[in-house]
């Protein structure tokens, strides 16, 4: 283990979350000039002169972004609402004319978020040809924007979607019976806000980004064919189950508003594609040759391991003189990692020493223990104890891993993430740690806590923004000193 490697990806990752921090991203994206009153959102010019602003925000880092664009505006605000997670208040607005309300706790809808998405919706309905609507938008805004479409009540809602949840149903599926049910998802808040101006920044916490799947897209239009919620129910034999309530909203097939294209614009700026870039970059400050391999990783948390344990062994061996780079090419081009880009490793060289791979996306873990973790947490293990299983593979090579979540929560635990290396698992066993029990227990949070001082841990805290995770790989040659 190197630990100047180790503290490199440290540094790398914390570059990764700094380039998608709420306020960073606002900036970034979000000018404004006061003279002229022109707002600009992605090259794109708005006139402010003679509009009245109006602000509504739902998700886990849009306070950040709404006190930033506060600032760039500087009273231009006249009325705000904001849904917040319940205890995460930091202030109140300087504008007394902007509110911040809490709710949806532990990322659960509830009540307190029912009656600010009442407020929203009754806000925006007043709204004229003179208004303009900025809507933000992140993760953790479904939860925070749960209004039902009347006449179902919230736990009718939350108990649908349970039951289809535990019924196997794909997100996908949820998300379709989800905006039917609701009052405010699937394009809803830009209809209703109608004859004003809609414009949305998004902070996608979701692989590909579709707009329409973040906090369930209500200001994107709902392409979704109003039977196909009712198939969906039908498909896992909940028809029967429902109340009224809602065999009520099933059976209404009215027609609907058209959603106003013209009117509404949806601007993501803030994605995990951004904070590999910004990783990528910081390593080549560091010296390494950085690689940004795919922003698309999705899959078990023990295949995923093994995958880039194969993703490695291919890098090795081409710097090794085993493979030529066209060989390369197609090995790693034949690894099961979702959105690989293996042309971006065109201008390797065999004499090239040290590398960093970076990739990101969010994977899953099937619990089977009742210990503590998170899948950042688990996949640097299960990384650590692949590469032990083939370290015959990497004579002559270092390898480190780090995987760790951009928001700095990893499951329950309050590490971001963890890292892991080639010899790790040899160390665990010199000390006689039972390193496939916390394996086996999904207790990898315990097993970085307890051993090696706590240093392959890490630990940020809340970082107030989320794009989900990244993972760094650092190859090195090996010498004396590591």
């Amino acid at each position: 283990m190197s630990k100047q490697i180790v503290f490199d990806m440290r540094k790398i990752f914390a570059s990764s979350v700094s380039a998608v921090l709420p306020d960073h991203l606002i900036r970034r994206s979000v000018k404004y000039n006061h003279s002229s009153q022109q707002l600009i959102i992605g090259g794109e010019h708005f006139c402010l002169r003679n509009k009245n602003v109006h602000l509504v925000g739902s998700g886990k880092a849009v306070q950040n972004m709404a006190k930033e664009v506060e600032r760039i505006l500087n009273g231009k605000i006249k009325h705000g609402i904001i849904s917040i997670p319940d205890g995460t208040l930091s202030s109140k607005s300087k504008n007394e004319n902007i509110f911040y309300y809490e709710g949806a706790l532990n990322n659960l809808p509830d009540a307190n978020a029912v009656i600010t998405a009442k407020a929203i919706r009754d806000h925006v309905m007043n709204l004229g040809c003179d208004d303009l609507l900025l809507v933000l938008l992140s993760g953790g805004g479904s939860a925070l924007m749960p209004l039902p479409k009347p006449p179902i009540n919230l736990d009718e809602k939350i108990n649908l979607i349970k039951q289809l949840a535990n019924s196997g149903a794909e997100i996908k599926e949820l998300n379709t019976v989800r905006k039917r049910i609701s009052d405010l998802k699937g394009g809803q808040l830009a209809i209703k806000a109608q004859p004003a101006q809609v414009i949305c920044l998004l902070l996608s916490d979701i692989v590909g980004d579709p707009i329409d799947f973040l906090a369930s897209g209500p200001t994107t239009e709902n392409t979704d064919k109003p039977s196909d919620a009712v198939d969906i129910i039908s498909k896992y034999n909940l028809m029967d189950q429902l109340p009224e309530s809602i065999k009520n909203v099933l059976s209404d097939n009215s027609v609907k508003d058209q959603f106003p294209h013209d009117n509404v614009r949806n601007y993501i700026i803030g994605s995990n594609k951004i904070a590999i870039a910004a990783a990528s970059e910081e390593a080549k400050k560091l010296n390494y040759l950085s690689f940004p391999l795919s922003n698309e990783v999705t899959g078990n948390v023990k295949e995923v391991a093994s995958e880039y344990v194969k993703l490695t062994q291919h890098l090795c061996d081409y710097l090794s003189g085993k493979i030529n780079l066209e060989n390369l090419s197609l090995c790693v081009k034949a690894c099961n990692i979702p959105g690989i880009h293996e042309k971006k490793l065109g201008n390797l060289t065999p004499k090239d020493k040290n590398l960093c791979l970076i990739l990101g996306g969010e994977i899953t873990v099937n619990v089977k223990g009742s210990g503590k973790g998170g899948r950042n947490q688990q996949l640097a293990l299960e990384f650590s104890e692949c590469i032990h299983n083939n370290k015959d593979n990497f004579k002559n090579f270092n390898v480190h891993f780090l995987s760790a979540g951009t928001d700095g929560i990893d499951g329950p635990t309050d590490a971001a993430g963890a890292i892991g290396h080639l010899n790790l698992i040899s160390d665990a066993k010199q000390k006689n740690i039972d390193y496939q029990k916390y394996l086996c227990e999904n207790d990898s949070y315990n097993f970085y806590r307890n051993h090696f001082d706590g240093q392959y841990h890490v630990i940020t805290g809340h970082t107030n923004t989320n794009v989900m995770d990244i993972h760094i790989i650092v190859i090195t040659r090996e010498t004396k000193d590591q």
